[in-house]
Order: C-alpha cells, then structure tokens, then sequence
C-alpha cells in the first residue's frame, strides 16, 4: 500500500507540473554529470555536471565513461575534493544515461514509464571444505526501473503487477490471465509495452 500510494503521489506530481515538462522520445536531450539520487535523475538536473568535474591531474573531463574512478570537483569554498563515484545513483554520458547496478553502472536500455536494464553481477558461493572457502560466478539479470518511484522491481509476474496496480484497466486484464500465462516472460514485457503506451514518460524541458 505504502509503495502504490509513493506512486501515486509521483504520477500526481508529473501531472502537475505537466506545462512545464516534455513528454519523452529518442530526441530528448539529458544533461552530462553525476545524479546522487533518483530524483536528480527525474529532474535532468545532475548533481555535479559534466563541466565541473577534473581529473587527478586537474584536466576537465570530457567523458565519464573513459575517467575512471578518480574524478574530482569544487567543494563550496572552491577546493578540489574527491569524488567517489562508487556512491552515486548514476550518470549521464553523452545523453546516455547510466545507473549503478550489480557490478557497476549499466545503460538504461529501454527508456518508458516502466524502464528496463541489464546488468551482470557476482555471487559468491561459500563453502568451508573448499581451500578458497568456495567459489564466485557471475550472471547477466534484468530489472524494470519503475519511473514514479525509483524502485528496481524484478522482471516477473509479481513485479509488472505491482506497476499495474495503478491502472485498474490492464491490471484487471493481467489479472484474469491463467496463472501459468501470467508468469511467462513475453506477456510481462507485453503488459509492459502496454503500461508504457497508456503512461507516457515526462521529463523537465
């Protein structure tokens, strides 16, 4: 409840301030820099832009995804401070907008109200009989970016439902779906497609 009322009040709030918003498409322009949150994100406003950021050796950065880790910017009083990137919701570089996901940041690959990304990460198995105490692996997952909330939910059944809860015609749709259907992937990422058509996505001008 808690979750579908954030929402609600989110898709409220775009609604709003809908005169002075765009509704987005491939030609829409993102700012290049750092987000500290989701809500930075939202508004197109970086937190630290693109032309505030040096490297170690005070050279302006010209691209976020060849820096590196080590950036640097001007604290309050003009200092360069250190940056720690590992910290950040995401980034923008290039117009491309890039969030921290399983073992790095990972491209939102699929831009809509119910976003969509990919991204690899690493697990550990742990195992005391092992002389390493066990063994890691890595695996490519997928999560869908819910832009009302900025919550990552999992590509599933239970995750395309919980969007749906606020559209009372497609979830009654999902909903009378036999439940084996409902669990396929191709009718999650249909009701997706279809959720992103009914609820377009705004960003500021």
């Amino acid at each position: 409840m808690k979750a579908l009322l954030i929402g609600l009040s989110g898709v409220m709030a775009l609604a709003a301030g809908a005169q002075d918003s765009v509704r987005y498409s491939a030609d829409y322009t993102f700012h290049d820099g750092i987000y500290f949150n989701f809500q930075a994100f939202r508004g197109n406003a970086p937190d630290v832009p693109l032309s505030a950021l040096t490297t170690a050796q005070g050279r302006h950065v010209t691209s976020l995804r060849a820096a590196g880790d080590r950036l640097f910017r001007p604290d309050s009083s003009g200092q360069r401070v250190r940056l720690d990137l590992d910290r950040a919701w995401g980034f923008c570089d290039g117009g491309i907008v890039y969030v921290r996901a399983g073992n790095g940041f990972s491209r939102i690959g699929l831009m809509g109200a119910l976003a969509h990304l990919t991204y690899d990460a690493t697990y550990r198995n742990f195992d005391p009989y092992m002389m390493y105490g066990g063994t890691t692996y890595t695996v490519e997952e997928q999560r869908f970016l819910d832009m009302a909330t900025g919550a990552f939910l999992p590509v599933s059944a239970a995750g395309i439902r919980e969007v749906l809860l606020r559209d009372a015609v497609l979830l009654e749709e999902f909903d009378a779906l036999p439940k084996k259907q409902r669990k396929r992937t191709e009718t999650v990422f249909l009701f997706m497609r279809r959720y992103n058509d009914r609820h377009p996505l705004y960003f500021p001008r």
